[in-house]
């Protein structure tokens, strides 16, 4: 049985565990007890087997760290007193603590087996560049550059990469040059390797190889071969060349660009294969690019590749994520010609949507649709207008190469690097699937939406519609009252010698008829009305759908676990020689299976789509007849009001021929003509007080909801609709 080690303890300092050690140092944590600070102390292991060239090195960490201050290096402490080394022992080096562990240690993770996630990428290349950079303008070369050599620390929810491990580093005169072999061989530069003099630009060779790893997932130059061969075989390469690998053939092939797949966007990927091919020029000195205003041309491109904005929109109908860098001033227009230009879809046709549902303002440019950093699942999706979204030839994405030559023949005998690239591309493919799956989930949210907002304006209209036309037919009926009142009255008049308004009477009865006319209007609205009822019944059975709630395909969730978990024990199984998996068996049934669930789960979710799309094009193709019909609605008011102004006119005029005709006539009979005319403008007189308080009610009524039907109307949201085409029909 193993007898349990009782931690060192000093005074408050307790010793937690080994951090890490090296040849002749050991990395140990110590954590204070009282304080719970933390401090790693590198400590000399062995001082008695180190020439005077290792301690001289040794002095020489200590002593850069402790002048060193720079976020993106790590930080050296004071050693506690009760720590310390006695006299004549070499110094100890009192560091932060980064608890996030090294590059490597995320590099080896399975998720990761092609390569790390682009918003991670982008971190990273930030933070070390930015730690290189103030090394070198130190006079100070790392010269030993790896995914070892880079630790994480969380700061303020953010992960920040640090540079450790100054044991190799080299402090330059102006303008001096080395020649010591140092460095570790897989990241070492050519001149390092070969033992020729060098200078910072060492830094740049391991700076790109480490990125070209942390996007790809491996070394970009035959990785695997002895450093005799490496050497051999890549000094052949051109200016240009990124990366060099074995063929079918066993040729050694050279490339300019990134071996897929990756995590990075074809926008990226094109700024990193420009990048790239100014870090890993065989030539030293035509590495990085040379000096651009007094500044190493390779972080000028940086900053500048790292401060583009890019907007990733989803190609909903393909299945496909389409990338665009954000100009200065790019205007939505602009980006949309771009789409047209790629996918051949007009400009009209495009209905973009943000992940709101809401469609992009015009006026407010392409930054709109641009997604947050550290959000890159956040996209704007393309649909096609008047389409199903029913998917086209490019939505089921075929496996690698690599995974399909195992599909083909499960039992083929691979070498163990072949084998894990080929199991890491597979990983990759069924993780990419659940990361399709879930961006179309969030495509149909947008969608529905989308037309959720869009049902919400048509109903507004839809129910302004019908109710602005039942006001029309009363006021029609109560039109239709008023004028056969007046009709009536004017029998009554007639006898009383009222005889010269036959004309003005027929007008009126010709008016009503005309009126009559838009009573047809009330069975146009209901059949428009019953239109918009079957297609709101539609819309609510969408919302039923289980793809409405906008869970994810849990069954592809567990596919992925459980090729992440297969990876992870070929991993294991090589570092100990061991070979566990003898073909491709496991590995290719989870990936067959993948396969067969995401057809059924797209198939499934695209059904939906098109229904989610036919609604809102049926809204669409119902908005201009509701317009139409609303309009006609409004101006069929309108002439109302005003026949029943005009007939009020026409009666105060009668009224005014018949007070002459009074007052003439009373001139010329004398009073008792006088009194009886007296009495007949008396009955027309008060004939037209009641006429007027009936024309101050009629005009009050129409005019309070002639303002209501205004305002209900500006309240609306209109934006959606398109331009009203004048129709005389």
């Amino acid at each position: 049985m193993m007898a349990f080690t009782q931690p060192s303890k000093r005074g408050q300092w307790v010793e937690e565990k080994v951090l890490g050690s090296g040849g002749f140092g050991q990395v140990v944590l110590w954590k204070n007890e009282e304080t719970g600070n933390f401090v790693a102390l590198k400590k000399c292991r062995v001082q008695s087997e180190m020439t005077q060239k290792h301690r001289e090195r040794w002095t020489l960490e200590v002593d850069i760290m402790q002048r060193l201050n720079h976020r993106n290096v790590v930080a050296a402490k004071d050693v506690p007193p009760v720590l310390n080394v006695g006299v004549g022992e070499l110094p100890l080096l009192a560091m932060e603590y980064c608890s996030g562990g090294d590059l490597r240690r995320v590099l080896n993770k399975p998720e990761n087996c092609v390569g790390l996630r682009e918003f991670d990428i982008r971190c990273l290349v930030k933070d070390v560049a930015s730690a290189v950079e103030y090394l070198h303008s130190k006079r100070i070369i790392h010269r030993d550059l790896k995914p070892e050599n880079i630790v994480l620390q969380m700061q303020e929810e953010q992960i920040v990469y640090k540079l450790i491990d100054l044991g190799y580093a080299k402090e330059l005169d102006q303008g001096s040059v080395c020649t010591s072999f140092v460095g570790t061989l897989q990241y070492l530069a050519p001149e390092l390797f070969a033992s020729q003099k060098y200078t910072c630009t060492v830094d740049y060779w391991s700076f790109g190889t480490v990125v070209f790893e942390c996007i790809t997932g491996f070394r970009p130059f035959i990785p695997q071969v002895p450093p005799v061969t490496w050497h051999r075989e890549v000094c052949k390469k051109s200016l240009d060349d990124i990366t060099a690998f074995y063929n079918a053939e066993g040729v050694v092939k050279f490339s300019k660009k990134l071996i897929t797949p990756t995590h990075l966007c074809r926008s990226m990927q094109a700024y990193f294969e420009q990048w790239l091919r100014y870090m890993l020029k065989w030539d030293p000195k035509a590495r990085g690019g040379g000096l651009s205003e007094g500044r190493p041309q390779c972080f000028k491109i940086l900053d500048t590749m790292l401060s583009i904005k890019i907007v990733h929109i989803l190609y909903v109908a393909n299945n496909q994520l389409l990338s665009y860098p954000l100009l200065d001033n790019y205007s939505l227009q602009a980006l949309q010609q771009n789409i047209e230009k790629e996918t051949g879809i007009k400009f009209r046709d495009q209905d973009i949507l943000l992940a709101s549902g809401a469609s992009p303002d015009p006026n407010l440019g392409a930054q709109q649709c641009w997604n947050p950093p550290g959000e890159e699942d956040w996209v704007v999706f393309l649909f096609v207008k008047g389409e199903n979204q029913g998917g086209g030839s490019q939505r089921n994405k075929p496996l690698p190469p690599n995974v399909q030559n195992i599909v083909k023949d499960s039992k083929t005998v691979l070498p163990y690097n072949e084998q894990k690239r080929a199991w890491a591309e597979a990983v990759y493919f069924c993780s990419q699937q659940v990361v399709d799956f879930r961006r179309l989930i969030q495509s149909q949210r947008a969608a529905m939406l989308s037309l959720l907002r869009t049902n919400s304006s048509f109903l507004k209209m839809k129910n302004s519609m019908v109710s602005i036309c039942d006001h029309l037919l009363s006021k029609m009926v109560y039109f239709k009252e008023c004028l056969q009142h007046d009709l009536e009255m004017y029998e009554i008049q007639k006898s009383n010698g009222v005889h010269n308004a036959e004309k003005v009477v027929a007008k009126w009865m010709r008016v009503g008829e005309e009126i009559e006319v838009h009573r047809n209007l009330k069975e146009k609205v209901a059949k428009l009305d019953q239109h918009s009822i079957a297609l709101q019944t539609k819309i609510i059975e969408l919302q039923k759908s289980p793809f409405a709630r906008a869970k994810q395909n849990e069954v592809l969730e567990e596919l992925e676990k459980k090729a992440v978990a297969l990876y992870h024990d070929l991993r294991q199984a090589g570092k100990g020689g061991r070979e566990i998996y003898k073909d491709h068996t496991p590995m290719v049934q989870i990936v067959v299976k993948c396969l067969i669930t995401r057809d059924k789960s797209l198939q499934d979710l695209y059904t939906h789509l098109g229904k989610i799309c036919a609604c809102k094009h049926e809204l669409f193709q119902l908005l201009p007849s509701i317009q139409q019909c609303s309009k006609q609605i409004t101006d069929a008011t309108g002439k109302l009001l005003q026949s029943h102004k005009e007939r009020q006119s026409d009666i105060w005029n009668l009224v005014q021929m018949a007070a002459q005709n009074g007052i003439s006539r009373q001139d010329s009979k004398g009073s008792n003509s006088a009194s009886s005319w007296g009495v007949s403008s008396l009955e027309s007189m008060k004939v037209c007080d009641d006429n007027r308080e009936t024309v101050k009610k009629v005009d009050g009524m129409i005019r309070s909801l002639m303002e209501e039907q205004d305002e209900n109307m500006s309240m609306m949201d209109w934006s959606f609709l398109p331009p009203l085409k004048n129709n005389s029909s």
